[in-house]
């Protein structure tokens, strides 16, 4: 199998990636040939496809504010990073795990190096879409196949290794179920990351610098060029080794929210509760950045006392607020304090994947969805 790189010039926003990689194969005097597949960086992809960013351009909401100064990154990026993710994982000082369309990505994706002074580059808005334009162009009738690529860290491991993030012209992953180990085995579970495998391979010429080459030819693979235009698979966190071990929830809080949490504190300390003495405090976070704080309320006839949560989600509901992030509980109790049943679902209400920080006097804290401690909960869609 060969690795052929592709030398090009700087490729810059509103170029013509495939002419500049065509005019880059003919000074080199490569040709494309059926069987061959070509892998291009999605940094390169998306460079051409104008999605280089400009910090200066960015206004960084409160939220960005206060978690980019939990995970020590500039607010203006971690603005960039809540827009582009579907959910912040965690993180450590200077890189943010977060989901985006089914995949696990440090900073949604989002990558300053190869990118000008003061500027970051996105994803590419729709890698599939842009590996079947590149493959339909540039294949002129040949049979190709074409994979966008990234490289990742595995947990545990230093270094990086490639990733598909969209391919064209192959099966992205081999089903090896049923197939015999040496021993006559018959395998079960194995699956053949055979694009990502691919990615890696072009990795070790195309780097990670000022190297220059962004696209190579992998020639001679075993791997059938055909006409599939499959998605990467994906699977559901909960069915995934590593999350579903980790997100086993509640879980530990890993910070992002202490400015909520210290809300949340702030707001015990107006509780109403003569009869317990169990003061309790929500502090609950929009979607736009805003925070609705309330206390509990205790009344004699104990039917009408109300929580702190549905204290503050009512307050956000006066307010013409529907869309909201995370909520924050603290109450002086030895554990991280629980929402109740009848605040789960009143939050569920509004979306399965508002973050619930429950937190003690102490400062310890635990974090969960309001799906995960309610789940298989009763909502709209149970309605339809």
């Amino acid at each position: 199998m060969q690795v052929l790189g592709i030398k090009t010039d700087l490729i810059r926003p509103g170029d013509d990636l495939v002419a500049s990689l065509e005019k880059a194969m003919s000074a080199s005097g490569l040709a494309l040939q059926d069987g061959d597949i070509l892998v291009v960086s999605e940094s390169t992809v998306a460079t051409a496809e104008g999605r280089v960013v400009a910090l200066q351009d960015v206004k960084a909401g409160p939220l960005a504010f206060s978690m980019a100064a939990r995970y020590g990154k500039d607010p203006r990026e971690m603005e960039l990073i809540l827009q582009e993710s579907d959910e912040i994982m965690g993180g450590i000082p200077g890189v943010v795990l977060t989901l985006r369309e089914g995949f696990l990505y440090p900073n949604a994706g989002i990558d300053s190096s190869n990118a000008p002074p003061g500027h970051v580059v996105l994803f590419p808005q729709d890698a599939q879409k842009s590996a079947l334009d590149i493959k339909g162009r540039i294949g002129k009738g040949r049979k190709i196949a074409v994979i966008i690529g990234d490289s990742r860290t595995h947990p545990l491991r230093l270094g990086c290794v490639g990733v598909a993030l969209a391919c064209a012209g192959l099966e992205p992953v081999v089903d090896a179920r049923g197939q015999k180990d040496l021993f006559g085995r018959e395998l079960k579970i194995t699956r053949k990351a055979v694009a990502d495998n691919l990615v890696s391979a072009a990795q070790v010429i195309m780097g990670e610098g000022d190297e220059g080459i962004p696209a190579v030819i992998i020639r001679g693979s075993p791997v059938p060029v055909n006409e599939s235009n499959s998605a990467i698979p994906t699977i559901a966190p909960q069915e995934c080794m590593y999350i579903g071990a980790l997100r086993s929830a509640p879980r530990p809080y890993t910070g992002g929210y202490d400015d909520l949490i210290e809300a949340a504190r702030q707001a015990a300390k107006e509780a109403h509760a003569p009869y317990s003495g169990f003061s309790v405090g929500a502090a609950l976070l929009t979607r736009n950045g805003r925070i609705y704080s309330a206390a509990n309320i205790e009344n004699a006839a104990s039917g009408a006392s109300i929580c702190a949560e549905r204290a503050a989600l009512a307050r956000a509901i006066a307010s013409g607020e529907r869309e909201f992030e995370a909520i924050a509980i603290a109450g002086n109790s030895v554990e991280p304090v629980s929402p109740c049943g009848i605040c789960r679902q009143s939050l569920i209400e509004f979306g399965d994947e508002i973050i619930v920080i429950m937190a003690n006097e102490k400062g310890d804290a635990v974090t969960a969805t309001v799906a995960e401690l309610l789940p298989k909960a009763f909502t709209d869609k149970c309605l339809r």
